[in-house]
Order: C-alpha cells, then sequence, then structure tokens
C-alpha cells in the first residue's frame, strides 16, 4: 500500500531509503525497482530520480547506511571488552547479530554488483572501517606474530569468511534446517568461536 507522505525534497531521500529496505525485506533484491519504491512511497515515478539516477545508487546508499550501522554496533561493543579475544569475539558476535536483525540491509550490502567495479562509495567508508576494526581485532590476538606474517593475513580472512558464512547460512536456512538448528543461534555462536580442540590448553583438553 502507497504510503502518501508529502515530503519535504530531504526527507523523500530518506524514505525512499526506508522504503527500498521495506521492499528487499519482503521481496528480496532481485526484484527491487525504483518505480516500485516509487509506488510504495507514494510518490511519483520521477521523484526517486531527484535523488539516484538509477536503482544502482538507491542500493548503494542503503548498503552504506547499513555499513555505518555495523560500525556504530562494533563500537559498542568494543567498549565493553579489554582483552584481544573478548574484542574479537564480541565484534563477530555483533557481525552475526546484524545480519539477523537487520536483515534487509545484510542482503543489500552483500550484493556483489556494488563491488564488481572497485569504485562503489558504499563499502570505502564505514565497510572500510568495519573490515579494519575486524583485521585488527584479529591481529591484536597474536602478538607474537610480525604484522608482516602472511598467516596474520590468512587468519583475517579465516574470521571474515566464519562470521560472515554463518550469518549467510542462518538467515538464508540451511544451519536451521539441520539438528544444528535445534541448539538455537546463540549456543551456535558459542561453538562458532570456541578454538578448534587442538589449539586449547592441554589441560583443558583433558578435561574434554
Amino acid at each position: 500500500m502507497a504510503k502518501n507522505n508529502n515530503y519535504h525534497h530531504g526527507s523523500l531521500r530518506a524514505s525512499l531509503i526506508e522504503t527500498g529496505l521495506e521492499l528487499v525485506a519482503e521481496k528480496g533484491v532481485s526484484v527491487f525497482t525504483l518505480r516500485g519504491v516509487a509506488k510504495r512511497a507514494g510518490v511519483s515515478t520521477a521523484a526517486p530520480y531527484h535523488h539516484f539516477k538509477n536503482k544502482a545508487e538507491l542500493l548503494e546508499a542503503m548498503a552504506a547506511q547499513g555499513w555505518l550501522m555495523m560500525r556504530d554496533d562494533f563500537l559498542q561493543v568494543l567498549e565493553k571488552e579489554e582483552t584481544p579475544v573478548g574484542k574479537l569475539h564480541a565484534i563477530g558476535t555483533a557481525y552475526i547479530n546484524f545480519a539477523v536483525e537487520h536483515t534487509a540491509y545484510f542482503r543489500v550490502m552483500s550484493r556483489p554488483d556494488l563491488y564488481c567495479s572497485g569504485e562503489t562509495i558504499a563499502y570505502k567508508g564505514a565497510g572500510l572501517e568495519v573490515f579494519e576494526m575486524l583485521n585488527t581485532a584479529v591481529r591484536n590476538c597474536f602478538p607474537d606474530k610480525k604484522p608482516d606474517d602472511p598467516c596474520l593475513s590468512g587468519e583475517v580472512l579465516n574470521a571474515w569468511v566464519k562470521v560472515h558464512g554463518f550469518a549467510t547460512l542462518w538467515i538464508d536456512g540451511p544451519v536451521r534446517a539441520t539438528s544444528f538448528g535445534e541448539l538455537g543461534i546463540d549456543k551456535l555462536k558459542e561453538m562458532l568461536f570456541r578454538p578448534p580442540l587442538a589449539c586449547r590448553p592441554e589441560t583443558e583438553r583433558e578435561e574434554k
């Protein structure tokens, strides 16, 4: 149903982003159109073009807002942790929580076409800040490694793939459809961030 609101010029842009997210949540990104956004917002089909020259620009604006929200979530949880491992687990959990609580944002932020050119504004700003926060958190867990140690890059990639992959599998359904789903997301997040058995102290391994 169209909203039929009378927008000031400055508020229309924000409303188009909000409306776009509603449509993504309901129908997915693949059927997302500016015409559909305009209809839902209750404005003329020409109105969105005053702010976005095409669908890609609106999607990028939505993604940029999502990265800003995730960055703020990271900053908030990092303040509560003191140890390197605690900080890494905190932002990993925040990443997953964001995907679950703001799935429409997460899906738009993950759109491959937004990154094909390598010039996307959405990721150059807060998106890169999010990556650097994760990058720093992982590297701080290995104080004995030199900054240029190639294995650190592998650890960063592993952490990113772990949280993004789990978040995607959870919101898309495969994990929830298996016996893992019966454990619940909180238990699975706890399992996800536990180190491999071989990496734990010997006394802890014996207790297991």
